[in-house]
Order: structure tokens, then sequence, then C-alpha cells
């Protein structure tokens, strides 16, 4: 049943990011061309010399590419945050609550549904933003040249002396997809579960569930600000940090990215479990579609 949650779900938010998912990628193409990726290549300078009217105009549909790659980018991200939202309220907390919450499944599924179809969105957004910073890069560099870096021996000796300082790197980037993931969907459910909070209020629904947000990030900043003093004052992570010091560095930032990103991952981990609970037991307990 989660599955065929996840499908509709995929279908409803494709319906309206695909478009733009496609705008964004054709737009680049443009960018490669002959806007943003151009600038950095003389290429057209040089075709156009001496032919001041055709430069001209090249010049126009350069800056007018431009401003409409960053148009589409700001809407590409807009519109993915827009659009998540609205489907968790609208199929939650709306009128289309009263089907979803009759069907045989329980609550806290319906929330996995709406969370994971939205962080998927959410990393094809990302990615997609990658694959046009990524057409721009080729474009400014050129095709060749573009190839040439990427494949040059000085580029992956880089890579390889970049790796060979931190040999635990595959643990670490491993911590960090982890991280990423968990960072991600703890964002969506502070945004869930604040519009849940807001939704218990009778009146101003939509006001309330950003005054929830707001509290519920000045609380989460408080505490974290609170921890940070008393373990900045704790004597065991005085005498680790005084033990790090004293080795190389080839251990030392490993060990320091390490603690970072398991510390980071519990943090994130407990606030994603707070969110995911808390709006499963408004939404068990205390639902209003009034």
């Amino acid at each position: 049943m989660f599955r065929k949650l996840c499908k509709y779900e995929f279908k409803s938010i494709a319906r309206t990011l695909v478009p733009i998912y496609l705008a964004v990628i054709a737009i680049s193409i443009i960018n490669m061309f002959m806007g943003v990726g151009s600038l950095g290549n003389d290429y057209y300078d040089s075709l156009l010399a001496g032919i001041g009217f055709g430069k001209s105009i090249f010049n126009l549909i350069e800056s007018l590419s431009a401003i409409a790659y960053f148009v589409v980018l700001v809407a590409l991200t807009v519109l993915t945050l827009i659009v998540i939202i609205q489907r968790f309220y609208k199929g939650l907390l709306c009128d289309e609550g009263y089907l979803m919450f009759t069907l045989p499944v329980k609550p806290w599924m319906l929330i996995a549904a709406k969370g994971t179809t939205g962080f998927v969105m959410s990393l094809a957004s990302a990615l997609t933003a990658i694959i046009s910073i990524f057409l721009l890069c080729i474009g400014a560099f050129g095709p060749a040249g573009f190839i040439n870096a990427v494949t040059s021996p000085q580029f992956w000796r880089g890579v390889h002396e970049i790796s060979s300082l931190i040999p635990s790197w595959p643990l670490l980037a491993f911590e960090f997809i982890i991280l990423v993931i968990l960072a991600g969907l703890t964002r969506l459910y502070h945004i869930y579960f604040s519009m849940a909070l807001g939704h218990l209020s009778n009146k101003h629904r939509i006001m309330m569930s950003v005054v929830a947000y707001i509290a519920v990030t000045m609380i989460i900043n408080f505490i974290s600000g609170f921890a940070m003093i008393i373990l900045g004052n704790s004597p065991i992570l005085d005498s680790l940090g005084r033990m790090i010091e004293t080795l190389p560095d080839s251990k030392s930032i490993p060990i320091v990215i390490n603690m970072v990103f398991m510390t980071s991952i519990v943090i994130t981990a407990t606030q994603l479990a707070i969110f995911f609970f808390g709006t499963n037991r408004i939404l068990s307990k205390n639902l209003n579609l009034e």
C-alpha cells in the first residue's frame, strides 16, 4: 500500500515539476552556447569580429538567455517547495483529507509517503540544477576544453592526492550521504509538523502554521545553543580536543570530520523522529478538518 501511495504522489507532483525541469534543461542548453555558459568562451567574439550589428544582436540574446536562466532556476526552487507543501496541506489537512484518512492505512504511512515523495522530488530538482550548471561549464570551457580539463592527468593526480590525505574518505562519504538524506527529510517534516500544529487552531490556520514554524525553529536554536554551552565546558570534550591536537593532520582531520558527521547525524535523526512522530500523533489523535 505504501508503494501505491508513493506512486500516486509522484504522479501528482510530476505533472507540475517535470515541465519546469525540462524548461531548466532547455534554457541551460541555450545558455551553454550563447548565454551564461559562453561568457568565458571567446568563440562567438572571434566569429562575429567586425560585424557590429550581428554582435549587438548576439549580446542582446546572450543577456536575455542569462536572465531567463536565473528566472527558471529561482522558479524551480520556489515551485518545488510550494508543490511539496501544497500536496501535504491539500492531501491531509483539507477536504481531500476526508478521503485519504478513509483508506485502510495508518496515518503514519500517509505521512511517510508524503515525506518520501517530497524528498525524492527535492533531490530531482537539485539534480536538475546540477545538470544545468554542468552544461554551463561545458559552454564556458568549450566541449573540447571541458573534456581535456576533466581527463587531464593533473586533475586526477590532484584528486588522488586529496583522497590519500584522508584514507577513510569512503566512510566519511557514506556518513555525508546519510546526513544529507536525514537533513532533507528533517526540513520537510519540520514544515509538516508546523502545519499540523497550526491546523489545531480553529481560525487562521495558515498564519498559525507559520507562527508554529518560527516557534519550533526558535526552540530548536535555543536547545542547540544551550547544549553547545554545556558541551563547551565539558572536561571530556576538552580532553578529547587536546588529544586530537597531538595527532598529525592526516589522522586528526578525519577524526574531527567523523565526529562532526556522527554528531550531526544523531542530532538530525532525533529532530526527524520528533517531527515525524509529533505529526503522526496530531493527525491520529487531534485531526481537525472542519
